[in-house]
């Protein structure tokens, strides 16, 4: 039996995260939760963190959120980070090149990581991913007895 330890609501539908990368998707939402399945059963313990972005991602500053802060590990210590690393020379202009989709995203990790910031391409605990979704517009929650209860 898999254990969630977060479950994450945006507007391609659900994502179970269950640590050691294992993650599951499908296209629930708060209202119909569950479609992320593995084909295992899943244990929803009470207080698995609950995360709905869908609202906050149709505001400007929560859809930049999106690219600009950091994906979360639910295996990470709270209070840790796991820092993705500065690419070397060759790496950067092989990520730059031609203004290719990654380009955008190595600007705002250096910029980032010159302003002493987390980015978009580092990782992050369950606690610091809902402080930094919450603080952008997400509604956060949590599950009780197999239910999902909202916190606002």
């Amino acid at each position: 039996m898999r254990i969630a330890k977060l479950v994450h609501f945006g507007r391609g539908g659900d994502t179970v995260y269950y640590g050691e990368g294992c993650i599951a998707s499908g296209y629930g939402s708060p209202e119909r939760p569950h479609a992320a399945k593995l084909g295992d059963p899943v244990e929803y313990p009470d207080g698995t963190p609950v995360v709905d972005v869908r609202a906050a991602v149709e505001t400007d500053e929560g859809y930049r959120w999106v690219f600009k802060g950091p994906m979360c590990n639910p295996d990470i210590p709270d209070g840790e980070v796991d820092e993705c690393p500065m690419p070397s020379a060759v790496m950067a202009g092989a990520m730059g090149e031609q203004g290719g989709p990654y380009a955008v995203l190595l600007a705002q990790h250096v910029v980032s990581k010159s302003k002493k910031q987390r980015s978009g391409l580092d990782s992050v605990s369950i606690a610091e991913y809902l402080a930094g979704w919450k603080e952008h517009g997400a509604r956060i929650g949590e599950y009780q007895n197999g239910q999902i209860v909202w916190f606002d």
